[in-house]
């Protein structure tokens, strides 16, 4: 397994809401980021789907343009 090290990547674009430097969901996105192929990209956005996650940060991923 290849060893990751999240908190040399700096997550900078951030989409709908503004996730602090060092919160465990930029952690996790920054690591997911690093594992996905070119062109892909994380965005932290806050969640509209489900009344629990209402306005919480979720994750989602962006295909790039192929």
């Amino acid at each position: 397994m290849t060893k990751v090290d999240i908190d040399a990547f700096v997550l900078t674009e951030l989409t709908g809401i503004a996730a602090p430097a060092g919160t465990p969901m930029q952690r996790a996105a920054s690591q997911l980021q690093k594992a996905l192929p070119p062109g892909w990209r994380v965005e932290v956005v806050e969640s509209s789907r489900g009344a629990a996650r209402l306005g919480q940060p979720v994750l989602r991923l962006v295909m790039g343009d192929f």
